[in-house]
């Protein structure tokens, strides 16, 4: 026979609705505010340095889902067998988040580059400038490649639709104004943006 409700069956329900609360939250609500990291200054080795506000939500979260299941499938005798499984799910899950993120943020692999960053980089167009004066242009930024779409920077003294090499001179809300990478002038303008 099934045992419906065990005594810690409240504390993994409570887990379970905070946690996936929390996590709710933490992908649809304000995600310019930190994370919350507690230990991210702790020495090396330190079981500190993996604690966060995001790994106790995920602990949360596991910890009270795997204990509920169990609890409502499982037993009365499997109690603590049932209470180590969920705890040891909950830190697996919580110590893998947490060193995917502590990873992530050595490395700087979740990180995007503002679009400051591509002026003074030079270019080819793939897309030539229209008759609205918009076309593409491909950069490369370290070891990656970008298509930016690009428009001619200012009074072009030559016309932009022949314009085969450019140099980006500033970025406006993602798009690149370009100049070719013949001008002086514009090199000289990308060399002193910010």
């Amino acid at each position: 026979m099934l045992y419906l409700h065990g005594p810690m069956f409240p504390l993994y329900v409570f887990a379970l609705i905070l946690g996936g609360g929390l996590l709710l939250f933490s992908l649809f609500g304000d995600t310019d505010s930190h994370d919350g990291d507690i230990g991210h200054d702790a020495p090396h080795g330190n079981p500190a340095q993996w604690l966060s506000l995001r790994t106790a939500i995920y602990f949360l979260f596991v910890f009270g889902g795997v204990g509920a299941v169990l609890t409502k499938t499982w037993h009365l005798a499997t109690t603590p067998i049932i209470a180590i499984l969920a705890l040891v799910a909950g830190l697996g899950v919580g110590a893998t988040v947490s060193a995917a993120f502590n990873y992530l943020k050595k490395t700087d692999s979740g990180t995007r580059d503002g679009d400051e960053s591509f002026i003074g980089l030079s270019g080819r167009l793939t897309l030539p400038f229209g008759q609205g004066g918009a076309g593409k242009v491909m950069v490369t930024r370290g070891a990656r490649t970008f298509e930016l779409l690009a428009r001619p920077f200012g009074d072009a003294t030559s016309d932009p639709r022949h314009w085969k090499a450019v140099i980006v001179v500033e970025m406006q809300r993602g798009t690149a104004l370009v100049a070719p990478l013949d001008d002086p002038a514009a090199r000289e303008l990308a060399s002193l943006e910010p």
